[in-house]
């Protein structure tokens, strides 16, 4: 009987699913998703979490309950460092003991450390213990890495041209299926990644077309639930949107020198990289900084972000925080304000 492996989905799960699944796939596991995010998952994570913790830690847990019965064993890497720079939030580097302690009746959890300032080949160590783990020999795994890295870059490429996660996750299954060999055939088909990687360099403008950037964590710009359906209701709205994964990652990098103040976080850093990319080229007639209730890194963020549009003639800039109690209503009310806002704007402009 097939070994099936849960990931839950949420937080790091839209950052790095593609290759986890992967890696999982590739030693021979079955990869089972939790659904998408519900009322349900997200009231059964808030019965398991502390009352003080954030909705993403909230929501994850509900993941989590989610897989309990399906699965032989949840992965939870503890992400440490993945750029040898900065780390993660504390709630990261010990959400797994925050699970086993909150979450009762769960299977056994898969933890590998994952920070890339223990040397270069820290990651793939790591890794190779979950192999063991899960009873795959050392060679499997050697090749199990190697393409669940590839179809990592290919994914990152996918973003970069302006694709969402689930667009990008739904294009590699289709090239999957088209190849017959699983996300194998992906990773070795070397022109596809080259191709989705040249198209990053050309963004478009959309002319007449509100230009809006909204910057955020992963898991909380990409959760249609929590966040109320907030990409879905600026396109209906009739917005052009950008997000910091739209940003190449080299393109983030060169503008690290532009911080004034370096952030400890790694998400807090590429949030404010791609802001500083968009600023740069002239792509946006507004931001949007979607955060979470209570975070302690988003409350720096978040005042950077003011800040700094200000002193790009006074940005358009609207701050969203999020947390359980957040009505669809209310949201919807301060979009269409802000985009009738930003219209108005672009119009007295032209």
């Amino acid at each position: 009987m097939t070994t099936r492996v849960g990931i839950p989905r949420a937080l790091a799960y839209y950052s790095f699913y593609p290759q986890w699944r992967t890696y999982l796939e590739e030693l021979g596991m079955e990869v089972v998703l939790s659904p998408p995010t519900t009322k349900e998952i997200l009231d059964q994570g808030i019965r398991d979490t502390v009352t003080d913790a954030c909705i993403p830690i909230k929501v994850f847990h509900g993941h989590v309950a989610a897989l309990i019965g399906q699965v032989d064993y949840i992965l939870i890497p503890r992400l440490v460092s993945i750029d040898g720079d900065a780390t993660l939030c504390p709630k990261f580097l010990g959400l797994s003991d925050m699970v086993k302690t909150s979450v009762t009746d769960i299977p056994p959890l898969l933890t590998p450390r994952l920070d890339i300032r223990d040397g270069r080949f820290a990651p793939f160590k790591a890794w190779l213990q979950v192999a063991k783990i899960l009873g795959a020999s050392r060679r499997k795994a050697v090749l199990a890495y190697r393409r669940a890295i590839q179809v990592g870059q290919y994914y990152e490429a996918l973003l970069a041209s302006r694709m969402l996660p689930g667009e990008a996750i739904a294009s590699i299954d289709k090239w999957w299926a088209s190849l017959g060999k699983g996300w194998l055939g992906l990773s070795e088909d070397r022109s596809s990644v080259a191709s989705a990687q040249s198209s990053t360099e050309i963004l478009e403008d959309s002319g007449k077309q509100i230009r809006l950037a909204v910057v955020g964590y992963p898991y909380m710009i990409y959760d249609e639930y929590v966040n109320c359906g907030l990409l879905a209701n600026l396109k209906r709205l009739g917005a052009s949107i950008l997000t910091p994964d739209m940003v190449p990652i080299k393109s983030r990098k060169a503008q690290a020198q532009k911080q004034p103040k370096y952030l400890f976080w790694y998400y807090s850093n590429q949030v404010m990289r791609a802001t500083y990319y968009f600023f740069q080229e002239k792509m946006i007639d507004g931001l949007i900084h979607v955060t979470a209730f209570g975070c302690g890194p988003d409350a720096m963020v978040s005042k950077l972000l003011e800040l700094d549009c200000r002193k790009q003639g006074r940005l358009p800039y609207l701050s969203l925080c999020l947390d359980e109690h957040t009505g669809v209503a209310g949201v919807m009310t301060r979009l269409e304000a802000f985009i009738d806002m930003l219209v108005r704007r672009k119009g007295d402009s032209l």
